[in-house]
C-alpha cells in the first residue's frame, strides 16, 4: 500500500521549455497537498464493426495538470514560486542603505543625519531597518515601512501604530534595506518536477514544461496563511529510475522548514489607500490567474509552448462594519479603485509585503442571525492603481 505521506515533490527549473535539464539539483518542497497529474485525452472511435463491439479509444492530446497547496513561508520554495507566477524575476537587492535615522512616530517620518535619500529611495519602496541600539533595538528587522513621501533628508512613511519614536542616538549607524519587488511581466520560466513514492521500489513520474498559471492566497484571522498554486505542463515521463534522491542520482536539497505565517501575530498592519486602516479587518485574500494557453500542434502529443492571456487578479476583505468604513459603501457605488496592501514577516525579520489595486463590491451589512456581528464582507477585481500597477509583491529579507 502507498502512503501519501512518502510521495516526495521535487523541483528544478528549466533551461529549455519542456526538457530535463543535464546537471543541477532538485529542490524538495513541503505542502499540505499537491496534484500532479498526466491525462490522455481520448475520443471513442466510431468506426462500425459488424460483431458490434467497440473499436477502442483514440489518444488526442495530453492534459499535464499541477497544483501545490501549502502554508506560506519566507523560503528560497516560495520566493521561486511567487515569482515563477507573477512571471517576473526578482530584481537584484539593493545596497543596503547605512545612516543616521531618527523616527517620529506623530509625523511619521524617517530622518536622516547626513544620506540624501532621493538618491536610494522612491515612493511606494518597502523599507526595514537594522542596527537600531536600545530602546529602539526591538524594532531590527522586524519593522516594516512603506514610503509615501521623499525628501532629501526625511521619508513619510506608514508603519504599524505600534512603534514608537526613536533618537538619533538609537538610530546612529543604522542599516536600511529596500526590499526588491516583483509586478506582473511576461517572462515565462518553465519547470520540471519528479513526483518520487518513497515507499514503493525506485517508481516516479516526471512532469515536464511546468508553468506556473496562477495562485491563491488567503490571509485570515485565527489560520495559517495559506498559498495555493496552479500549474500547467507540456508532458510527462515514467523513468526507469527516479532521477533524484534518495533512489536517484541527482542532489536533493532538503525542504525548507521555516515557520509559517500566522495572521494574528505577523501581519502588523493593513494600508487602505496610504493609510493605516482604522477599523478591523479580520480576512483579505488575493488571487492572480495568467490567462494561460496551451499551442497545440499537429504530429506532438506534448504541449509545444503555452501563451500568456489577460492576468486577472481577485481580491477579498472581510472587515467589521464601524463608521471608519462607511464610506466604503459609497466607494462601492462610484466604483472607485482601492489600494490595499500588507506585510507578513516572521519574528526573524523575514516576510513579504503585498500591495494590490482593485474595485470592490459587496452586500450591504445588515442582519443575519441572532448576535451576529455586522461585516464588511467585499470581493472585487484587480485594476490600475495610481502607480500603474495592479499587483506587486516585495520580499523582505533580515540583514
Amino acid at each position: 500500500m502507498s502512503s501519501g505521506n512518502l510521495i516526495q515533490h521535487s523541483f528544478l527549473k528549466e533551461a529549455a521549455f519542456g526538457e530535463l535539464n543535464d546537471t543541477g539539483d532538485f529542490q524538495a518542497i513541503s505542502k499540505t497537498s499537491a496534484a500532479f497529474t498526466g491525462t490522455p485525452d481520448t475520443t471513442e472511435s466510431s468506426t462500425i464493426r459488424s460483431d458490434r463491439l467497440p473499436s477502442g479509444n483514440i489518444v488526442t492530446g495530453l492534459t499535464v495538470n499541477g497544483s501545490i497547496s501549502n502554508e506560506l513561508a519566507k523560503t528560497v520554495v516560495h520566493d521561486e514560486f511567487l515569482a515563477a507566477t507573477m512571471m517576473k524575476d526578482w530584481p537584484a537587492a539593493a545596497t543596503p542603505i547605512t545612516t543616521d535615522v531618527a523616527y517620529d512616530a506623530t509625523a511619521g517620518t524617517l530622518t536622516t543625519g547626513g544620506t540624501d535619500f532621493t538618491t536610494v529611495v522612491a515612493v511606494g519602496d518597502t523599507i526595514t531597518i537594522s542596527g537600531l541600539v536600545a530602546p529602539a533595538d526591538i524594532y531590527n528587522n522586524t519593522a516594516v515601512f512603506t514610503v509615501t513621501a521623499v525628501t532629501s533628508t526625511v521619508l513619510n512613511v506608514i508603519t504599524s501604530s505600534s512603534i514608537v519614536d526613536w533618537d538619533a542616538t538609537a538610530g546612529a549607524g543604522a542599516i536600511l534595506q529596500v526590499a526588491p519587488c516583483v509586478v506582473i511581466g511576461q517572462t515565462m520560466n518553465s519547470y520540471t518536477f519528479e513526483k518520487q513514492y518513497l515507499d514503493l521500489t525506485d517508481k516516479a513520474i516526471l512532469y515536464l514544461g511546468e508553468i506556473f498559471s496562477g495562485f491563491d492566497a488567503k490571509f485570515a484571522y485565527g489560520s495559517p496563511v495559506t498559498i495555493d498554486y496552479s500549474l500547467m505542463g507540456a508532458g510527462k515521463e515514467l523513468p526507469s529510475t527516479p532521477v533524484v534522491q534518495p533512489a536517484g542520482a541527482r542532489t536533493l536539497l532538503p525542504a525548507p522548514a521555516e515557520n509559517f505565517f500566522n495572521p494574528t501575530s505577523d501581519m502588523p498592519f493593513v494600508m487602505i489607500d496610504g493609510q493605516v486602516a482604522t477599523y478591523c479587518v479580520e480576512s483579505l485574500g488575493v488571487t492572480l490567474d495568467n490567462g494561460v494557453s496551451s499551442k497545440d500542434c499537429i504530429g506532438r502529443l506534448t504541449k509545444a509552448g503555452f501563451d500568456l492571456g489577460t492576468a486577472k487578479v481577485g481580491v477579498t476583505m472581510d472587515a467589521h462594519f464601524s463608521d471608519n468604513n462607511f464610506p466604503m459603501l459609497q466607494r462601492i457605488l462610484d466604483q472607485d479603485t482601492v489600494e490595499i496592501a500588507w506585510p507578513v514577516i516572521d519574528n526573524e525579520g523575514n516576510g513579504y509585503m503585498f500591495y494590490v489595486s482593485c474595485q470592490l463590491t459587496g452586500d450591504d451589512p445588515d442582519v443575519s442571525g441572532q448576535d451576529a456581528q455586522a461585516m464588511l464582507n467585499l470581493s472585487g477585481s484587480g485594476a490600475i492603481g495610481d502607480d500603474g500597477l495592479v499587483l506587486r509583491i516585495c520580499q523582505i529579507t533580515a540583514a
